[in-house]
């Protein structure tokens, strides 16, 4: 189902919506619930609660693209619930991929870092100079939290290549941040 079809379903608070979302983008959802939070029982609660969130908040949000609402939407949710699981403690996968990218960002407290606008317009500029193969290893790695061993078997590359691509990302991130004035 298209995106605008399943925006209109919502739009008229159709029950069939919650369905509609469930297929289109519940497994998405959840591996990136479950990558964040390493526990499968916290995963779909997290993805629940963002159907009930998009439920919630559209209308009157009318987002475009659908998709990338949905995707934020529940990595927000399984964020806030990591936090709360966690109480500053360093336990799941998506933990140590952010702390790769404290050497890029250096703060002591990355999260509230991460959450700053500006910041994060900086590195979307970044972004768009990277390759599209290069942006793809880091948006899966930092913003979906996939482990190298996921990303090589989806991009048919080895471990290896993936860690290097990801090293030299950060280090030209760590670069770019710090002619931009961040570091």
């Amino acid at each position: 189902m298209e995106d605008r079809h399943i925006l209109t379903l919502l739009l008229k608070r159709a029950e069939s919506a919650i369905d509609a979302l469930a297929e289109k983008f519940g497994s998405r959802l959840h591996a990136l619930a479950t990558n964040i939070l390493a526990d499968p029982q916290d995963a779909e609660e997290c993805v629940n609660d963002t159907y009930l969130a998009l439920w919630n908040a559209i209308p009157p949000n009318r987002p475009d693209p659908l998709s990338g609402y949905v995707l934020r939407t529940g990595r927000n949710i399984a964020l806030k619930r990591l936090r709360s699981n966690t109480a500053r403690k360093r336990c799941t996968a998506y933990d140590l991929s952010l702390e790769e990218l404290s050497g890029c960002i250096g703060t002591s407290d990355l999260q509230n870092t991460l959450d700053s606008r500006a910041l994060g317009r900086a590195i979307d500029a970044f972004l768009d100079t990277l390759s599209k193969e290069n942006r793809i290893l880091f948006l899966r790695r930092y913003w979906f939290g996939d482990s190298i061993k996921t990303i090589a078997a989806q991009r048919h590359l080895t471990e290896n290549t993936v860690s290097v691509r990801l090293s030299r990302i950060r280090g030209r991130l760590k670069d770019y941040l710090t002619q931009e004035g961040y570091l």
